[in-house]
């Protein structure tokens, strides 16, 4: 948006019409294409605010070594690469980042190139399904939700995880939407029975997390 527009205009119109205030404000920029996440996570690759110690130290807790689990948008890796490490066989990443999946190939890590929000893989596939810091990028939200409950098996859960509150549009040039605790779990509710979503904080990240485990 124009910057002769008030910030208390902006802030008004990101919070009420997100995605409007997304594409208006993007005009001209594709902040989820291929060549701009080869970019930033090039530049990034090993940067402290990528990984996640307490966020990957649930994961575990919450699953089972011999799950095949898929990391969606798994970005440079740091979760599969953890699981890894503590002896999980069945990991799948998926990325938008030619650079990410070359990358990630090379460590041992079963990766596929795909854009959301389709998931290039068939039915039933996955014991559990990851999409970390993911959601909120997503114009096509609800056919992305849909692909995850048919990539997953009907015993299988998604582990889904999202900043609470705050770095709305307004706030990154990337991101459609800002969750709230009860906007996220109405709007998962629509696609699981079994939604379960809480406040978690990270010791790598300022901001808090939202993270939800949902079930078909």
């Amino acid at each position: 948006m124009s910057p002769l527009i008030p910030w208390r205009v902006k802030n008004f119109v990101s919070n009420k019409f997100p995605l409007a205030y997304h594409l208006i404000s993007n005009f001209g920029f594709d902040g989820n294409s291929t060549e701009h996440w080869d970019q930033r996570l090039a530049e990034t690759w090993d940067d402290p605010r990528r990984m996640w110690p307490d966020k990957n130290a649930l994961i575990h807790q919450l699953t089972d070594k011999n799950d095949a689990i898929l990391d969606i948008a798994c970005g440079n890796g740091s979760i599969l690469k953890y699981l890894k490490a503590q002896g999980y066989q069945q990991l799948h990443g998926m990325e938008i980042s030619t650079y990410a999946v070359n990358r990630l190939q090379s460590e041992g890590i079963n990766m596929c190139r795909g854009k959301l929000p389709h998931l290039p893989y068939p039915d039933n596939t996955f014991d559990v399904v990851i999409a970390s810091q993911v959601l909120e990028h997503v114009i096509r939200r609800r056919t992305f939700i849909k692909e995850i409950t048919r990539v997953m098996s009907a015993d299988g859960k998604a582990f889904i995880f999202v900043p609470d509150d705050c770095m709305g549009p307004i706030d990154e040039k990337e991101h459609v939407i800002k969750y709230t605790e009860k906007s996220l779990s109405t709007f998962l509710s629509s696609y699981f029975t079994h939604v379960q979503v809480e406040s978690i904080r990270d010791r790598s990240q300022e901001a808090p997390i939202l993270f939800s485990l949902v079930q078909l």
